[in-house]
């Protein structure tokens, strides 16, 4: 399955550290997770009100495998952290 996160920051975010926080803690939940490959982190090259501006793709082995990436304390950690900083979240899941 294939789990793809967009994020729309809210206006005077460093997204510089939005994105380096983002691909940190994917590096990290895909070296803890079997289950969990690939992580890419992509950033918007084009500011308009209706792009995201931090989008991540992940690829899980099942779609079993949604919840217990979804409730990782890494993942926890990663949207508490950022909870001020995203004003939009989108996410978008197929097999």
């Amino acid at each position: 399955m294939i789990h793809y996160v967009l994020l729309k920051l809210a206006p005077g975010t460093d997204k510089d550290a939005v994105e380096a926080r983002v691909r940190k803690t994917y590096q990290e939940l895909d070296e803890a997770l079997d289950f969990l490959h690939d992580p890419q982190v992509f950033r918007s090259c084009v500011e308009r009100d209706s792009n995201a501006d931090i989008m991540a793709v992940i690829r899980l082995d099942g779609e079993e495998y949604l919840k217990p990436y979804l409730t990782h304390p890494l993942h926890l950690q990663m949207a508490g952290d950022l909870k001020d900083a995203v004003i939009g979240r989108t996410s978008f899941d197929h097999l």
